[in-house]
């Protein structure tokens, strides 16, 4: 993503939209002091940048007034993972006599493009071939001292195996540790961690199993260039019937066989992806498994009836939707991804676009987008969408400095989310000067993306604020479900945070 520019042209034709749109779609490093089964990836709408308001201003409204409770210990906010064991409880809350937490980490953090995956969910283990991992475990007992503890650790593919430390557990008193895994050389492809906690005479007190991705034979990817494969997920796609009720589908079963997936590899090491489980919306994977997508021509609803939305990301089964590598070589690579917009049920209404991406050595590139339309339609043709895995919090993933605004005269702004309705509002006050944009993917992510459009003078002003849980807050703006992967909407009764085993997006 370092240094790298795309810049869309939409030309003007007999029944064509034109509009011109510029920006850059990679991202670079940051500077310093820079700021189980799940079926569903989140995505998250974090910044509107759009010609046509009407409908977002009326979801921003329908929003419900914040009643923040963090004292509540919400799931979905701080403390996470095995930070989370040892914390006091609500009051009225009976404590737990024993708990425990583990979580599994490879040695070196691979991006899961270059093991051929996506996505994969967060509370899983990915493992590429022969590569190491550790395991950190968390444990404390209220009820009283426990001497001679241990934790056991072993892969189900291979029982014999394992590995064990010692774990000291004085009463009223949270103990970390964390050891090796067990040898990886001969996982199955699908396997599962399995973790044990055992007092001193063997007796069991906790255990928890792990998902684990083995990945044996990665894609040789080149240092530049595109290429055509299958990028693996290991965890279903939900189906929601004609009669409402909800199902799954296998993954490998969701498309016609002859569809392929498309990774553009540029040689700082990023990866922007034309994925069948995001209907091939493309987006950038980043190393730390979330991803960026810069939107698509996306239209107000035509008046005679649709489900749902009408949009590329609604071609689930990619009845209309198809990527083509048009060159790859050592000087260019180009990707074509032309689409239709539908509902729910494939209901088309004509319109189509072209989308051609040409990614150069040094990172520059471009975005020409061709759409071909009713006369006087609008359309919105960018807007910032963060992909995370499932089972990924929002608070625990996200950086709370998402986006920074620069200005081609040298000032800078940070929009940071939460954004709240009315507060530092003159962070979007337009000047009359193009800015470049810079997304940050995740806390850990040192490549960001950047948007730059020369031709738009105006900032956006629409900022999508955070949902509530149980009157806390617990996203930093709108969270969806409804893509990628997914082919379900949620029934009437099931929110949004109950379907949290679904990969998402936010926005």
């Amino acid at each position: 993503m370092d240094s790298h520019h795309q810049h869309c042209v939409i030309p003007a034709k007999a029944g064509t939209q034109g509009k011109t749109i510029a920006f850059s779609g990679s991202g670079f490093p940051v500077e310093p002091g820079m700021t189980r089964s799940g079926f569903n990836t989140l995505v998250w709408v974090v910044l509107l940048l759009s010609t046509n308001v009407t409908e977002a201003q009326e979801r921003v409204k329908e929003r419900p007034e914040p009643h923040i409770e963090i004292e509540q210990n919400h799931p979905w906010r701080s403390p996470f993972g095995l930070d989370r064991i040892g914390q006091p409880v609500p009051e009225g809350v009976e404590a737990a006599s024993f708990e425990a937490d583990a979580v599994a980490r490879p040695v070196e953090v691979i991006n899961p493009v270059d093991l051929g995956t996506i996505l994969v969910p967060a509370d899983w283990l990915l493992l590429g071939p022969d590569q190491g991992g550790t395991l950190e475990v968390a444990a404390i007992s209220r009820e009283k001292k426990i001497p001679n503890a241990s934790v056991l650790a072993w892969f189900e593919s291979n029982p014999d195996n394992r590995s064990e430390s010692s774990i000291d557990l004085e009463k009223d008193r949270t103990t970390r540790i964390r050891f090796p895994l067990p040898d990886t050389s001969r996982l199955a492809m699908e396997d599962a961690l399995r973790v044990v906690i055992q007092d001193g005479d063997g007796v069991e007190m906790w255990h928890k199993s792990i998902p684990v991705m083995s990945v044996s034979d990665p894609p040789d990817l080149p240092s530049f260039g595109a290429t055509e494969m299958k990028l693996r997920y290991d965890a279903p796609i939900s189906l929601l019937s004609r009669d409402g009720v909800l199902s799954e589908m296998d993954y490998d079963k969701g498309w016609d066989a002859d569809l392929y997936d498309v990774v553009v590899s540029l040689p700082n090491g990023t990866r922007f992806v034309f994925w069948r489980g995001a209907c091939y919306i493309p987006f950038w994977a980043g190393r730390y498994n979330t991803g960026f997508c810069y939107e698509w021509a996306e239209t107000t609803p035509p008046p005679d009836g649709f489900v749902d939305s009408v949009e590329p990301l609604m071609d689930k089964e990619l009845r209309y939707g198809r990527v083509e590598i048009v060159e790859t070589s050592q000087d260019r690579v180009h990707v074509r991804w032309t689409y239709q917009s539908c509902d729910f049920n494939y209901k088309v209404w004509g319109d189509s676009a072209v989308e051609d991406y040409v990614f150069y050595p040094d990172g520059f590139g471009t975005r020409t987008l061709t759409l071909t339309s009713e006369p006087g339609r609008n359309y919105e043709l960018s807007e910032f969408i963060i992909l995370t895995p499932n089972n990924a919090y929002p608070f625990a993933t996200l950086p709370e400095d998402v986006i920074e605004i620069l200005f081609l005269d040298g000032e800078k702004r940070v929009i940071k989310f939460p954004f709240p309705e009315g507060v530092d509002s003159d962070r979007l006050n337009t000047r009359n000067l193009p800015a470049i944009f810079r997304i940050r993917l995740n806390k850990q992510e040192e490549m960001t993306g950047v948007y730059f459009n020369p031709m738009d003078r105006d900032l956006p002003q629409i900022v999508f604020g955070p949902f509530y849980d149980q009157g806390i807050q617990v996203t930093p703006a709108y969270w969806g479900s409804h893509w990628p992967l997914a082919r379900a909407r949620l029934p009437a009764g099931v929110s949004m945070i109950e379907s949290t085993s679904r990969p998402v997006t936010i926005a």
